[in-house]
């Protein structure tokens, strides 16, 4: 039955490793792929392909020449999965303009290449080519974003949604998804736009025409109405908890949305972050941001008929403001408003600046730098100012997508890879000009530095009239904490006082405001702070988003880090990020080999196997590294900030619950940082020496008829089962300790809910593999039937004796009489089953392994058998004198029990984790973010590197420090 169990997953996973997208022929013929070298052969298929062509399109009621993807206004909805890389194939089809795809908010760190922005990290696609992006999101990088074209003014109309699913439940829960999609629509073409804004006169591109909401809207001197010009619809139901996916993916316009008589939007992610839930009543967004927020629609009751409620668009902080209307639909009934009204209904706010100021902050903690761990301040102005047109400038330096300095326009990341450190700017030149070096024109930082960059709103230069803009500022690569912004000057100490109690999010996109609409030429009016921690090296761009001052100007280039750190993610990799690990080739291609073995029982002993053939660190699956060292358990167990992660996505611990944040965190195994670390409290006081002592009598019944049934079942010389005996005695101890109820195990040598338990931990096992691999849903009728109820009757048994235990009025000293008289042990009903449950399960298993295992070894070993009774007998004349503080003592019944746990440990796999952010450095190597590593008991214990004789079972190692183990002993 486990054979053809393991087979029939093995099936279903091996069709979800299989592309959706089917082969495809194209009729692109040479030269083909264009940006390097080529990656792929002919019958390479992508998993999704990206068509730009030049089309006449309807927009805003009216038509337009535009960039599309797919041939659609916004192109095709993007959903990807974390920690698994994607082939994304972008085909140029149009006749007389290039291309590139940019992949707004990842950070790309694992394919820089693949950034799209045309003059730092790739040449741009020309006509009839194509190039394969690769695009990698981290682990940590599940959220809203969005791609786009990065050549000039093509991105008002080239760019669609990309999702980066969660790769388990989400945290917070809601019944549907919607995107708003928020574009604007200018109707003079990208070329005339393009050429008046570089032109001598200089020609702005006018204000916006219309905001549209997912490609539909109503632009300046149009009706909706009038034939097939129609405002946009969000269709949504009663009574439903909605994620709103909003996205700011206008050329120029901040916007403002409001629904009437909804005004309960809850932000629960920035830019790809999740946030604690802070609610606004309206939306504000600008070039380049996404906000999630919760949304609940009305209840038919509230509803009372009315099924249509006018959504308000209105930008800001611009000459001339547009408004404009869309429709909240429920149950997409017969329209009710099929044209904008003549008032507005909603009062929206000029304040702009106030807008979710100092108010979002991450929903776990993201190791702020504080202001101590600063290394370097930047302080940028941006002006404008008139040459022979009107331009922008950062610290004096105007770039755009010409202004490479090297033949050809050659990429700087291209340029780094062909010439070495040579091509790296000269950071002290860049400190002595503003930041940026005079000769490659690009903006140096070291790997390390954590950075404060303050922005600053400058009065524009340009006839002296002291004009100001608002400029929503992007950074490419890794994102950076916002700490703020204000009126004037930045003022360090007044700001830190704000940050004292806020913790901010991290983000790609924020805003430097103006507060006025005019200010002295050249005077600061303004400032927007940011904390970068410089980890992600590569060739990255920070700019404004608004396309009109990117053309102008308004954009620059850091090169991150040195020529190692930049070439140290390969140019070209077939085998994956972590190719420079060690281990078998088909393990590194898939995470079946991994499954396999899991599933029948022998991981363990395989990854030990690993570990002998390739040392201390094993590449043990496409996106996991094994350890056994003990610099890495202290680094992926001990660091705090930041954490890493358990991993709940098939491996380490798995259950049915762990994809459901609430249950996993009511369980004190499973649970994150900052419910783990309240029900850790909570217990606490259950094992603490004066508990242990007060339990003491528990322990010594336990052990009494132990030894009675041993000596019973012995006296015919019969060999004994040892694991038997230990596991009902475990149980029966363990029982009485969680519940207060003894189980009964010993009385009669048999005890059905071990089974019970067994099967449980066996279905443990098919729920790593049906997690990983999205197989919940078929494992609900593939698992044998055992399995389930036996899960089922776990379940049951639990929540019996614990209503039970509760129940009682007499004053037993068990583990739940500590909790239940905690004053922190704020914990309910079920957070008490759970609990529970983890006691019985995870404490009968391990103190019957170990005893066990502890049994075999002192059998086996003689000398050892008889030292240890020598320390016993001489410490005790008489059984009464036997004590939990007497037997503390015993240093050689420590050194036993410490080598029986080594040798033989009683969890002896890894509960892996998560690398944390875009990457931390294990035993002297950069791991990515996102990398699932782990230290792996069994092959620790037993390595020749971390032990003496690792095999032999040597007690009196732990009596020494003069061993080359004694640094692993601190972490075993």
């Amino acid at each position: 039955m486990m054979q053809s169990f393991v087979s029939v997953l093995c099936f279903f996973a091996l069709l979800t490793q299989v592309s959706a997208w089917g082969p495809r022929k194209s009729d692109h013929g040479p030269p083909g792929h264009y940006g390097g070298r080529q990656k792929h052969g002919a019958s390479f298929t992508p998993d999704f392909v990206l068509k730009m062509t030049y089309e006449n399109v309807s927009i805003g009621c009216q038509t337009r020449m535009s960039a599309l993807i797919n041939g659609t206004l916004f192109g095709p909805t993007l959903r990807l999965k974390p920690g698994r890389r994607s082939w994304i194939r972008v085909y140029n089809d149009m006749p007389d303009h290039n291309a590139t795809i940019h992949w707004h908010g990842l950070s790309m760190r694992m394919a820089p290449f693949s950034d799209g922005s045309p003059s730092a990290t790739q040449w741009p696609i020309p006509p009839d080519h194509f190039f394969d992006y690769e695009v990698y999101p981290l682990r940590s990088e599940s959220g809203t974003y969005f791609y786009h074209s990065h050549v000039g003014f093509q991105a008002m109309t080239a760019s669609g949604p990309l999702i980066i699913e969660d790769k388990a439940e989400p945290p917070y829960a809601y019944d549907e998804e919607r995107i708003v999609f928020l574009t604007d629509y200018f109707n003079k073409t990208d070329t005339v736009i393009e050429k008046g804004l570089v032109a001598t006169p200089f020609t702005w591109s006018g204000e916006t025409n219309a905001v549209l909401i997912n490609g539909v809207g109503v632009s300046v001197g149009e009706t909706a109405g009038n034939g097939n010009c129609k405002l946009p619809v969000i269709d949504v139901e009663p009574g439903k908890t909605y994620r709103m996916r909003f996205i700011g993916a206008t050329a120029l316009s901040m916007v403002q949305v409001g629904i009437v008589d909804h005004d309960n939007f809850t932000i629960i992610e920035a830019d790809g972050h999740y946030t604690k839930p802070h609610t606004e009543k309206f939306m504000q967004l600008t070039s380049g941001q996404r906000f999630d927020v919760i949304f609940k629609t009305k209840t038919e009751a509230e509803l009372n008929g009315k099924t249509d409620y006018l959504i308000q668009l209105e930008t800001k902080d611009r000459p001339k403001v547009y408004q404009g209307y869309g429709v909240l639909r429920y149950s997409k009934a017969q329209p009710q408003i099929t044209t904008a009204p003549v008032t507005p209904p909603l009062t929206l706010s000029n304040k702009t600046y106030e807008w979710a100021e100092y108010a979002l902050e991450p929903l776990v903690p993201n190791n702020f730098p504080q202001a101590s761990e600063v290394t370097r301040q930047i302080h940028i102005d941006n002006r404008q100012l008139a040459t022979q047109t009107t331009l922008w400038q950062l610290n004096g330096l105007q770039w755009n997508e010409t202004s490479t300095p090297y033949a050809g326009d050659q990429p700087y990341l291209i340029n780094i890879y062909e010439n070495g450190p040579s091509a790296i700017p000269n950071y002290t030149a860049a400190m002595n000009n503003n930041g940026w070096d005079p000769t490659t024109l690009t903006w140096p930082a070291k790997m390390g530095e954590v950075l404060e960059i303050i922005w600053h709103n400058t009065g524009s230069l340009v006839n002296g009239n002291g004009g100001l803009d608002f400029h929503p500022f992007h950074a490419h690569g890794g994102h950076y904490w916002d700490i703020g912004s204000g009126n004037g000057t930045y003022n360090s100490t007044e700001n830190e006082e704000r940050l004292k109690n806020y913790n901010p999010v991290k983000r790609d996109t924020t805003n430097l405001y103006r507060y006025g609409e005019k200010t002295k030429s050249g005077d600061v009016s303004g400032w927007r702070g940011w904390r970068l921690r410089v980890e992600d090296a590569g060739v990255w761009m920070i700019h404004c988003h608004i396309l009109q001052h990117m053309v102008m100007g308004m954009q620059s280039v850091w090169v991150m880090g040195d020529y190692q750190d930049i070439t140290g993610i390969p140019a070209v990799d077939a085998a994956g990020y972590l190719h420079r690990y060690p281990g078998p080739r088909l393990w590194a291609a898939s995470r079946l080999p991994w499954n396999i073995v899991s599933l029948q029982g022998n991981l363990a002993w395989k990854i030990r196997e690993l570990h002998e053939k390739y040392g201390s660190v094993v590449r043990i699956a496409p996106d996991e590294l094994s350890y056994t060292s003990s610099t890495a358990w202290k680094k992926i167990y001990g660091q705090r900030s930041p954490e890493f992660a358990k991993c709940f996505d098939g491996r380490g611990i798995a259950g049915p619950s762990v994809t459901n944040p609430a249950i996993r965190n009511g369980g004190i195994v499973t649970a994150e940082q900052e419910p783990h670390s309240r029900l850790r409290k909570a217990v606490l006081p259950a094992f603490s020496d004066r508990a242990l002592r007060e339990q003491e009598d528990i322990l010594q019944l336990y052990a009494g008829k132990l030894m009675k049934q041993l000596r019973f079942s012995s006296e015919n010389g019969a060999p004994q089962d040892m694991v038997k005996w230990f596991s009902l005695a475990a149980f029966d101890i363990i029982s009485d300790l969680a519940f207060g109820q003894a189980a009964g195990c010993l009385d009669d040598a048999f005890q059905p809910w071990l089974q019970v338990i067994g099967a449980r931990a066996q279905g443990i096992v098919r729920y790593q593999f049906a997690i990983y691999y999205g197989l919940e849903a078929w494992l609900e009728w593939l698992a044998p039937k055992a399995q389930k109820l036996a899960l089922k009757r776990h379940g049951e048994l639990t929540a019996g004796k614990v209503k039970r235990r509760l129940q009682q009025s007499e004053n037993k000293r068990d583990f739940m009489s500590y909790i239940l008289e905690n004053p922190q042990a704020d914990l309910s009903n079920a957070d008490l089953v759970r609990m529970a449950s983890a006691f019985i399960v995870a404490g009968s298993g391990t103190t019957a392994t170990a005893l066990s295992g502890i049994t075999f070894y002192l059998c086996s070993s003689p000398k050892t058998y008889t030292a240890l009774s020598e320390e016993i007998r001489t410490a005790f004349q008489t059984e009464d004198e036997i004590s939990m503080a007497s037997t503390g003592e015993l240093k050689y019944l420590k050194a036993v029990i410490e080598e029986g746990l080594r040798i033989y440990p009683p969890s002896p796999s890894a509960l892996p984790r998560f690398v944390p952010g875009s990457g931390e450095e294990i035993d002297g190597k950069w791991v990515p973010g996102g990398t699932a590593v782990g230290v792996h008991q069994l092959s620790a214990g037993h390595s020749e590197q971390n032990w003496t004789n690792s095999r032999e079972f040597i007690p009196e190692r732990w009596l020494e420090k003069s061993d080359i183990s004694w640094p692993m002993q601190s972490c075993a």
